[in-house]
């Protein structure tokens, strides 16, 4: 178990991660396979490229979470989650790219509003009402998905894997300390808040700054609360 203390009065930041953390991602998922199948009635064989193709792009994601096959495709982290998906898919690169734009960029839009975490407003309202500087930083680029949700406003940095300071995925720290370096903080005055200990947890980890991982019992009302004490509890957290 990794130890931390951290005195809520020197907490000068929060970082949130997106995907899954800000909003229920697993509810939107299934929404979204809905929609796939409702789209594709008439055109089962297409329904079943598209689907391959988006489980594909995603296991690709997973895969170059290790910052060393980011590097063999020449540090383009886009590129490289585009080849991946072609080599794993045989699917052109028009293809790829035209149902990763529809089904994971612009479709889901509509849906996350409904879907955003309990008590995700409130705990920003707080943040904000102490002085702290809010971020987000996603795998994904995070801007469309924020308006969505009615949250864009409450962020003072918005950065993703695809920034240009950034170019690689979570666990690597390096969004994090890109947004500290920002912000002009050392990594004992902020957390990082996300939903997976060994994506979150670990980049927090590495970054010297304090994981809160969301899980059950462990949500955004009780944040609100530990902000509001005199020091941070240790998460439970395991990255061993």
């Amino acid at each position: 178990m990794v130890e931390y203390e951290l005195e809520s009065a020197q907490l000068k930041a929060l970082i949130f991660d997106l995907d899954g953390t800000l909003y229920r991602q697993d509810s939107l998922r299934r929404a979204m396979a809905v929609r796939l199948v409702r789209a594709h009635l008439g055109r089962p064989r297409l329904g079943m490229r598209t689907a391959r193709v988006l489980t594909a792009y995603r296991q690709a994601q997973e895969r170059l979470r290790d910052f060393q096959s980011v590097s063999s495709y020449s540090g383009d982290l886009v590129a490289a989650q585009l080849q991946l998906t072609c080599e794993q898919t045989q699917a052109p690169p028009d293809f790829v790219s035209g149902c990763v734009s529809r089904w994971m960029e612009t479709e889901p839009l509509p849906l996350l509003a409904s879907r955003i975490q309990p008590g995700v407003v409130d705990l920003l309202s707080a943040a904000r009402a102490r002085g702290l500087k809010l971020a987000v930083l996603s795998d994904y680029p995070a801007e469309a998905k924020l308006r969505a949700l009615g949250v864009d406003g409450w962020f003072d940095l918005v950065l993703s894997a695809q920034s240009p300071q950034v170019g690689v995925f979570k666990p690597h720290p390096r969004g994090i300390q890109v947004a500290l370096d920002l912000f002009g903080l050392s990594p004992c005055q902020c957390a990082y808040i996300g939903d997976r200990a060994d994506v979150d947890g670990a980049a927090a980890e590495a970054a010297g700054v304090y994981p809160y991982i969301l899980g059950p019992g462990r949500g955004f009302a009780e944040l609100e609360q530990l902000l509001e004490g005199t020091r941070l509890a240790q998460p439970l957290l395991d990255l061993a």
